[in-house]
């Protein structure tokens, strides 16, 4: 019976040291908006890139299976099986390499007004234990559970502990050294010396081309084949997530951000971030800079039990 349990436990229980001063617990990162997917193969995991804007959400990626590389920031990072990786909001990331045509990533994602408290995961891989794999089991049972506040507030609970769990993994984590290049790889590494030796001027696809002594048509094949996506919907996400770093920088304004990004004049500007992004330029980085400075605190909660999933 509980309440006996209860009473047992009770009759043992002492008088505090102190009244004031208790059992704490580290601040958690509340996540609200969860959503998690999968990925399951080469294809569905490079096209789904090319189809993705700069965001606001992290993405927490988990590999169960097929290591790959993750292009983060123009950073590649190998993501093995059993580890993890947290990309933060308006972080560029591709893959542009995996070492088979079939795997099993796991995606969770969530928005959040703490940034400030994730700033340790940035550019880390986290080899994940049996604890966080739980964790994740846990989530997932709960994100396939039906929907209701109940299981919503609990849902944002639990992937705020398991960030509590990796976040010790983070501070410890090393960034890792630049994996080996592969066919793909020196493609894009070739694409990405080039637009930066260009120093904010857009090159077109034809002068990328002459510059790498291949044809367009070549180009726009090989580029295709090794990321199942658009040269140009490369070119375009690169150059929107330029803009985004630059408006970091609150000493520049508009028009000068369009001027370093190589625009011609704020208008051809910001018709391109309004074609890109559905939003203006000056709303858009507001929303940016509140979201990043923003800073909220929530009271702790306990973890739940959970059946377990592992990496095979």
């Amino acid at each position: 019976m509980p309440a006996a349990d209860l009473s047992a436990q009770l009759r043992s229980l002492g008088a505090p040291r102190n009244y004031f001063h208790g059992r704490s617990h580290a601040e958690l990162c509340l996540a609200n908006n969860v959503i998690l997917f999968k990925r399951t193969s080469r294809r569905e995991l490079q096209t789904a890139t090319f189809e993705l804007r700069p965001h606001h959400r992290c993405v927490l990626v988990c590999n169960l299976r097929t290591s790959g590389v993750v292009d983060l920031d123009g950073a590649p990072t190998t993501l093995a099986p059993g580890r993890g990786l947290l990309i933060l909001p308006f972080q560029s990331h591709t893959f542009p390499h995996l070492d088979a045509d079939d795997l099993l990533w796991l995606f969770l994602t969530f928005e959040t007004g703490q940034l400030a408290m994730l700033e340790d995961f940035r550019g880390k891989v986290l080899d994940l234990g049996e604890a966080e794999w739980a964790r994740l089991a846990a989530i997932l049972k709960l994100y396939r559970s039906p929907q209701n506040e109940r299981s919503s507030q609990l849902l944002a609970l639990e992937t705020a502990v398991l960030l509590a769990r990796l976040r010790p993994l983070a501070r410890r984590a090393r960034i890792p050294a630049t994996p080996s290049d592969s066919r793909a790889r020196e493609l894009l590494n070739g694409i990405d010396s080039r637009l930066r030796a260009a120093r904010g001027r857009p090159l077109s696809i034809g002068e990328l081309a002459a510059d790498l002594h291949i044809s367009e048509g070549r180009l726009r094949a090989r580029f295709r084949t090794a990321f199942s996506g658009p040269l140009g919907s490369y070119l375009r996400n690169l150059r929107l997530h330029r803009v985004i770093e630059l408006m970091r920088d609150t000493r520049l304004n508009l028009s000068a951000i369009a001027g370093e990004a190589g625009f011609a004049d704020s208008a051809a500007f910001a018709r391109f971030f309004r074609q890109q992004t559905g939003s203006t330029a000056r709303d858009f980085r507001r929303r940016m800079l509140d979201l990043t400075n923003r800073r909220r605190t929530h009271p702790g909660v306990s973890p739940t039990s959970a059946r377990r999933l592992r990496p095979p």
